[in-house]
């Protein structure tokens, strides 16, 4: 990250914990599923913005 740009401190919490918790496999998981997560907001929201004209 950059100094101008700080995560916020729940997902920085969210990321330390599946590490603790569940490793490098689980944060190949969480990145996975964030891809995932990522690729549908970003359908939605250009769904959105074509609507907006």
């Amino acid at each position: 990250m950059t100094a101008a740009h700080q995560p916020d401190p729940v997902i920085v919490d969210a990321v330390e914990h599946v590490s603790n918790r569940f490793g490098v496999q689980g944060l190949r998981e969480m990145i996975d599923l964030a891809r995932a997560e990522l690729a549908q907001a970003e359908a939605a929201l250009e769904e959105l913005s074509d609507l907006g004209g």
